[in-house]
């Protein structure tokens, strides 16, 4: 059997009745967070036009679109939910893959449960099977497939299409063929932070909304080659299978409590432990020295130039969340872009290559911070950032990110009520109950 097929049976087996409750807990908190960084993003540029275009260019459907009162068709619906989920660059990840399974699947999914009446527990069910193979995908592609190419859009595509496959009760054979129009329709960008002052993300939306036509060209008899996976070079097959069903992938989902890349967020809690351990005076502060690893330096831009730009930027987050204590999407923003308290505290940071730390990538993502004051030096070391599966924000944690950022735009009672709503996912009958919630319209033009 091939590892394309070891795969596609695994998900085929993948019994709802029987997936653990640990394992859709997981799916929950995971669907907590994707819904609420998915609603604060509704309100970035790169979200207003992409929703404006993919109501102009996509057919109205029952499909809820987050926070607009006009559904869309599932392609239209995922590519608009997807592009609202990874604007903020808060969403989920997963360190051996590199990447943002949730705003990949968990639009797709989303999309199809809707249509088809699955109950909450096939949803779940269908998200833990995307992030399984999505993953996989990921952390066993090749040397030179994976060396530099960070775009989550590389392999993101096979989890939407397997989680819309699970939802739509594929057969083995039409679930092998759906990853393989996947790959073979799927984007092939470069590495994501070439780009870092653009708006494409990863190429997120467009991979979901890929993945999501794969399985519903396979639903009506296109062919894919069954085995892309296996033939192509692209992937270590024996690792691809390793531990199949064993180890889940979902259960290894970190969640971001700051809204800058993750490869900045070791030093983002180390500045913020210093500052509150020693009761620094940011403005006695005369330097800040980061020993990290290499992808880290391709974070180094004192000017960004834009709100995503800002995103990428490591002396920009430190600086940020020195004089603000943390890092939510208020803060990075055109009018911290500006702040001349930011620039001059951003301008004191350097970074500089550890090459222990640098070895451990990227399974873990190190810090070793030193803050330079008039009195003396003080440093720590950060192994594991918050928000890690070992280092992980516990529920009341992700339930007060949600709120945080749904609140003001939604208010209280009905941020609430999607709480209330996802986590009894599990029980519900289908998903409606939810997605009645978020198409309730809130989304301004």
């Amino acid at each position: 059997m091939s590892a394309t097929q070891q795969l596609v049976d695994f998900v085929y087996h993948l019994d709802p009745a029987r997936v653990s409750d640990p394992l859709l807990h997981h799916a929950t908190r995971c669907m907590l967070d994707l819904i609420g960084v998915a609603i604060a993003g509704t309100r970035s540029l790169m979200s207003r036009i992409s929703h404006e275009w993919g109501v102009e260019q996509f057919a109205s459907g029952n499909c809820t679109v987050i926070g607009s009162p006009r559904g869309l068709n599932p392609c239209g619906a995922t590519w608009v939910n997807g592009t609202f989920a990874s604007a903020l660059d808060m969403d989920d990840g997963n360190r051996p893959a590199m990447g943002h399974p949730g705003a990949n699947i968990i639009p797709a999914a989303l999309a199809l449960a809707e249509q088809t009446y699955v109950s909450g527990r096939e949803f779940l069910t269908a998200l833990i099977a995307g992030y399984e193979v999505a993953v996989r995908a990921s952390a066993a592609r090749v040397g030179w497939y994976k060396d530099k190419m960070y775009s989550t859009g590389i392999w993101g595509v096979f989890g939407a299409a397997t989680a819309a496959g699970k939802i739509l009760h594929f057969d083995p054979a039409t679930l092998q063929s759906a990853l393989g129009i996947a790959g073979s329709h799927g984007p092939f960008p470069p590495g994501g932070l070439q780009a870092n002052h653009a708006m494409v993300k990863e190429v997120i939306a467009w991979s979901g909304m890929t993945g999501m036509a794969a399985a519903l060209l396979a639903q009506r008899g296109f062919i894919g080659p069954p085995d892309l996976l296996d033939y192509s070079g692209r992937w270590d097959t024996d690792a691809l299978v390793k531990g199949l069903g064993e180890d889940y992938a979902i259960t290894h989902t970190y969640f971001k409590p700051y809204a800058v890349c993750r490869w900045a967020h070791s030093a983002v809690d180390a500045v913020l432990m210093l500052k509150q351990q020693y009761r620094l005076n940011v403005d006695e502060i005369q330097k800040i020295r980061v020993d990290s690893f290499w992808e880290v330096t391709r974070l180094v831009n004192y000017t960004p130039s834009n709100t995503i730009a800002a995103q990428f930027s490591i002396p920009f987050a430190l600086a940020v969340a020195l004089l603000y204590d943390q890092i939510m999407p208020e803060h990075v923003s055109d009018t911290t872009l500006r702040n001349p308290a930011v620039l001059e505290l951003a301008r004191k940071v350097e970074v500089t290559v550890d090459e222990e730390l640098n070895r451990h990538f990227p399974n873990k993502t190190m810090a070793r911070v030193t803050i330079q004051m008039p009195q003396g030096a003080v440093q720590t070391l950060v192994e594991y950032p918050r928000g890690n599966p070992e280092n992980p924000l516990s529920d009341a944690e992700l339930t007060d990110k949600f709120r945080a950022l749904t609140v003001p735009l939604i208010g209280a009672e009905r941020s609430g009520k999607l709480v209330a709503a996802i986590h009894n996912l599990v029980h519900a009958p289908n998903v409606h109950a939810l997605t009645t919630l978020l198409r309730d319209p809130f989304i301004q033009s």
